[in-house]
């Protein structure tokens, strides 16, 4: 999310449009850092899943919230930034008559 944001922001601010490969490559970065961040993570909350052994509902609402809702956050607002940078304007249609 950081990396597609700051460069996306800085692609919108110079009006540079960037390829498509350039624009969605930083949202596959972003999900393989998220990725990354994910495998470390796992270990030690399986860990306390398995000494705590909280209910079933608690295990799904710990697995959501540490899981499901940062890659929602991340994936939304990196597509949202590099659709963003390729946005492009078309220019009105003269009205003919």
């Amino acid at each position: 999310m950081v990396t597609s944001w700051l460069i996306g922001r800085g692609r919108v601010a110079s009006g540079v449009r960037p390829s498509w490969l350039a624009a969605w490559g930083l949202v596959a970065f972003d999900f393989a850092a998220l990725l990354a961040v994910f495998a470390l993570i796992f270990p030690p909350l399986m860990s306390y899943v398995y000494a705590a052994q909280p209910g079933a509902l608690a295990t799904v609402a710990i697995m959501f919230m540490v899981f499901f809702v940062p890659m929602q956050l991340v994936l939304i607002t990196a597509s949202i930034w590099a659709s963003k940078s390729r946005w492009q304007d078309r220019p009105e249609k003269e009205d003919v008559r």
